[in-house]
């Protein structure tokens, strides 16, 4: 019996002492799984690609980063080689960095570039030894995407390039500008010089008659010397000019300090800057800039440089004898702004890059010294000053963009006149045009009334009833012809009665615009809008 008992003791104590030992285990167990749930959650965290290989290349584990693998998860590359994911270039290189790391036990870093359909894409891998039992058992990788930050590089080391540029153009515009100043000073004095002169040699006459100066004869040179001064005066000016773009161009402007600006001046300060550029390649520049544009609040050098940069992008997207760069400016009333044109007969944009042609670095002419920083720069400051830049573009025919800024003064709204002694009629007229136009219209009942505005304050387009109470419409004509300023007065006729003889002597004093009742109210508003737009309607 004592023996039983003892056997069951030990038993007992085997049991409890087993016990002890599972809920050890399960509680190694548990902490094992929150260990490996925190593991994964901080490698999955992470924005970088983390990853284990062994010594023959082969991903042991790696993260969900794969995206520029080409994967989804992290687990589709375990258990691939290094030749399976990368170029055989690139796989040779990191082989021979797992080597490294395994032969010598030291953190390896190192970087590789991959070309993608946005661009050149950079990454740094660090790779470091893993040990188990004593020895290297994998090699554990680190690969940080760093192509943001070498753009972000390239920005700054561009502009430094940039402010470096224009120090050495504001140096070199002022060592030119004394010399020119010199030519400008004395060439008025030699002028006049020249001028007193030609009395005392004409008076030596017969002597000089056949003395030759330079090898030319004296006659040629009294002829042509006022040209030649013209000429190097002009040129001398122009010298000048150039030299005081450059020097406005490097100057360091802030958009925020601004003024009111006429664009066309820009334009002409901007094409005077590139026009050495174009000549060169035997460019042609158009320049078609409409007169009297409302004023921008703008920096003159951020719009002259908006204006440079597309005018050289334009220039450089040509690659053929016959180059054509326009420039036009406009005033767009439908968006209150003022529009400018740069447009090009090159051969386009290629649509690879059309979509990221504003972003830093973006170009199609990296192999011609093409750096992408112009096209980026121009959006920065169409922005800053409030406005839109866009572009349409045909492969082999040629690039268009066009900027739109607002203007610091709207023009006064239009102003059409309606004369009609239907009440009714009248208010019909009026509450068209100022529905569906940017007019501003008023009404009369007669041409007495109508006259006496007329006088005081003329509109800018008169929509005339020709029968009327008073005065009637010919009436309302015949005054028009005969008062000085108001003989160019645009005019409509509206009548029931076209073939009426009232109808035929306004005709015969020049009043051709006449429109029928009852009236087409859409053709009567296009009508409206042509005659105030300066086109001719049929």
């Amino acid at each position: 019996m004592d023996n039983v008992a003892g056997r069951v003791r030990r038993l007992l104590k085997t049991i409890h002492s087993l016990r002890r030992k599972l809920v050890a285990e399960r509680q190694a167990n548990s902490q094992l799984r929150s260990s490996h749930a925190q593991f994964r959650a901080l490698v999955e965290s992470s924005v970088d690609h983390i990853f284990m290989l062994d010594e023959k290349g082969v991903y042991l584990f790696s993260n969900d980063q794969v995206t520029p693998l080409g994967m989804r998860a992290g687990q589709q590359l375990v258990g691939r080689r290094l030749q399976d994911v990368y170029p055989h270039d690139v796989c040779t290189f990191y082989r021979e960095k797992v080597k490294e790391v395994f032969k010598h036990g030291r953190t390896v870093i190192f970087s590789h570039e991959k070309e993608a359909g946005k661009g050149t894409e950079f990454f740094q891998i660090t790779l470091y030894p893993i040990h188990r039992e004593g020895r290297i058992w994998a090699v554990g990788g680190i690969c940080r995407d760093m192509s943001e930050h070498k753009r972000i590089e390239k920005q700054l080391s561009q502009t430094q390039k940039m402010e470096a540029l224009g120090t050495l153009v504001a140096g070199v515009a002022h060592e030119i500008n004394n010399p020119v100043n010199l030519i400008l000073f004395n060439l008025p004095l030699f002028e006049k010089m020249w001028r007193d002169l030609i009395p005392m040699l004409d008076r030596v006459g017969e002597g000089l008659r056949n003395a030759k100066f330079g090898g030319l004869t004296y006659a040629f040179i009294k002829e042509n010397m006022p040209r030649l001064i013209s000429d190097m005066k002009m040129a001398a000016n122009r010298v000048a000019n150039i030299v005081n773009g450059l020097k406005q161009f490097s100057r360091k402007s802030n958009p925020a300090e601004k003024s009111e600006v006429q664009i066309n001046v820009a334009v002409e300060n901007a094409a005077r800057l590139g026009a050495a550029t174009l000549s060169g390649s035997k460019t042609e520049l158009q320049l078609n800039l409409e007169p009297n544009l409302p004023l921008l609040h703008a920096n003159l050098q951020n719009l002259e440089q908006i204006i440079l940069n597309l005018m050289i992008n334009a220039h450089q997207s040509i690659d053929h004898e016959k180059g054509l760069v326009r420039i036009a400016t406009a005033w767009r009333a439908q968006d209150q702004a003022i529009l400018i044109e740069v447009a090009d007969n090159g051969h386009g944009i290629n649509p690879a890059v059309a979509d990221k042609i504003f972003d830093p670095f973006v170009t199609d002419r990296q192999t011609k010294g093409g750096t992408g920083i112009g096209l980026s720069v121009t959006y920065n400051l169409v922005k800053a000053h409030r406005g839109e830049i866009s572009f349409e573009s045909k492969p082999g025919q040629g690039t268009k963009f066009t900027v739109l800024l607002p203007t610091a003064e709207k023009p006064k709204p239009q102003r059409v006149m309606v004369v009609d002694d239907d009440p009714a009629f009248r208010a019909l007229l009026i509450q068209s045009i100022s529905r569906k136009t940017n007019f501003v219209a008023e009404g009369f009942a007669n041409g007495a009334e109508a006259l006496i505005r007329l006088g005081s304050y003329p509109p800018d387009l008169l929509v005339l009833d020709m029968f009327m109470p008073e005065i009637d419409g010919l009436g309302v004509c015949r005054a028009i012809k005969n008062e000085l300023g108001l003989e160019m007065m645009r005019v409509i006729i509206v009548t029931g009665f076209p073939k009426h003889p009232n109808i035929v002597a306004a005709e015969q004093l020049g009043f051709h615009q006449i429109l029928t009742k009852p009236l087409d109210m859409e053709f009567f508003i296009q009508v409206v809008k042509e005659k105030l737009n300066g086109k001719s309607t049929g």
